[in-house]
């Protein structure tokens, strides 16, 4: 008996590759039960690895530590001017909280507020306040993704994630576009068209658009089965989109001012006119990790070091503390953003292995594996490891040369296991398939 387990311990320590696609030395593999014990399988585990958005799960482990699951960001308007007949006195300060996913129905949420308590002018400037953060922690080596949803940076004042909606109508009152919000800076020039009958499909396959921060440009052919379809815009700097969806949301509400948009910090005794709370951190890393949101994984990272000093090197003394404390070696760990968007970060299978068990063991653990995309089921996982189903809950990573996946199993007995894959290097396939098959093949061997 005892010959036998030894055996099949020395089975799963040597678990087979895709051969065709993996080269041992370019994939690391930890799998162990979170009760405790040595790794059922490992190889390469102390391999200092690219995790790619695996990198998140640290980051959320490391929040809800520190943060609590119920913790909220506040985004206030302040000012020390006052109010008379309508008109605020003076400068209105957005005094921006960081928060992962302000959206613009917040912002109109706020607006309101100001409308109720009677301002209905800004006769001052509209003055942003970002001093939350000392700075933003780099994504080095992105220039060319600047434009995609995916690198936009994170920012105190972010606002709907700096995205614009383009919408297209096609009613028999015209062919024609709108920009929503309206942002008073960007001119939107239609040049639309009826495209007649016919299938809409992807709008942006119908029509052509072009855009830098000043101009909008849209023009072909509109079938009239896309009217009300829309696309999204990456359009402006953070601060810039917060100022101009600021002033065409007020406007909407019948406001007058600001006279301009400056950056500023609020002063001493400003009393709140209008606020808004967050989500709480538990929603919030739902986003995260099952849909892969790497501004939202950044901005949580940097809440870790808010206060005095530089904001991501107190972020990363955050993340290295909670690591000691926990009996975690950190020697593998480079940080640059907390997001896994990132050519420099770097850990090993067993430091997020490890990381993996001390949160299934701790009392957040039903908010960690709540955030994970479920096998087959949903976020980034939906269309695969459809087998496994809801037993299997796994963050996902990609970049170009790297492949992770990373989370918890549970066997039909009952018992938990925290699994940790990185294929990093030139045998990475364009699929996932090679790593699935190699995850495919440890859980193959655990009761099903």
């Amino acid at each position: 008996m005892k010959q036998g387990i030894v055996r099949l311990l020395l089975l799963l320590a040597a678990l087979p590759v895709h051969a065709a696609t993996l080269a041992a030395d370019d994939y690391a593999l930890w799998l162990a039960p979170v009760d405790g014990g040595a790794p059922i399988a490992e190889h390469r585990a102390d391999a200092a690895m690219s995790p790619a958005s695996t990198m998140k799960l640290l980051t959320s482990w490391v929040a809800l530590q520190t943060l609590g699951p119920n913790y909220r960001w506040q985004t206030r308007f302040v000012s020390d001017a006052p109010i008379k007949n309508g008109v605020l006195k003076g400068d209105l300060v957005w005094v921006g909280g960081g928060e992962p996913r302000f959206r613009a129905d917040d912002l109109v949420a706020m607006l309101r507020e100001l409308r109720r308590r009677g301002v209905r002018e800004i006769a001052g400037n509209l003055v942003l306040d970002g001093s939350v953060f000392s700075r933003v922690s780099s994504a080095d080596d992105f220039d060319g993704d600047a434009e995609c949803v995916f690198a936009i940076p994170p920012d105190p004042h972010l606002t709907n994630l700096k995205v614009a909606w383009l919408q297209f109508f096609n009613d028999g009152a015209g062919v024609r576009a709108a920009l929503e919000p309206a942002l008073p800076g960007v001119v939107l020039d239609s040049r639309l068209s009826d495209g007649g009958d016919g299938e809409c499909g992807d709008v942006r396959s119908r029509v052509a658009v072009r855009h830098d921060d000043s101009r909008v440009e849209v023009s072909g052919k509109l079938p009239r089965a896309c009217d009300g379809a829309q696309t999204f815009l990456n359009l402006l700097s953070p601060a810039d989109f917060a100022g101009q969806s600021f002033a065409a949301l007020w406007r909407e509400l019948g406001g007058a001012g600001p006279r301009r948009v400056v950056a500023g910090t609020a002063p001493a005794g400003a009393r709140v006119l209008a606020s808004h709370e967050s989500e709480p951190l538990s929603t919030v890393l739902a986003d995260v990790n099952k849909y892969s949101n790497n501004t939202m994984a950044r901005t949580v990272y940097l809440t870790l070091g808010r206060g005095p000093g530089d904001t991501p090197a107190n972020a990363e003394r955050a993340v290295r503390q909670r690591l000691a404390e926990a009996g975690v070696s950190d020697e593998a760990l480079v940080l640059e953003n907390g997001s896994g968007l990132s050519r420099h970060e770097r850990f090993s299978a067993r430091l997020l292995g490890e990381v993996l068990r001390n949160g299934a063991r701790g009392p957040w653990y039903p908010e960690l594996a709540a955030s994970l995309p479920i096998a087959g089921e949903d976020g980034t996982l939906k269309k695969r490891l459809k087998d496994w189903g809801p037993r299997l809950r796994l963050k996902t990573g990609t970049l170009a040369d790297v492949r992770a996946l990373a989370g918890y199993y549970q066997a039909l007995d009952g018992r938990r296991y925290a699994l940790v894959a990185f294929v990093n290097g030139t045998s990475v396939a364009e699929t996932n398939g090679a790593i699935d098959e190699l995850i495919g093949d440890a859980l193959a061997r655990l009761p099903r």
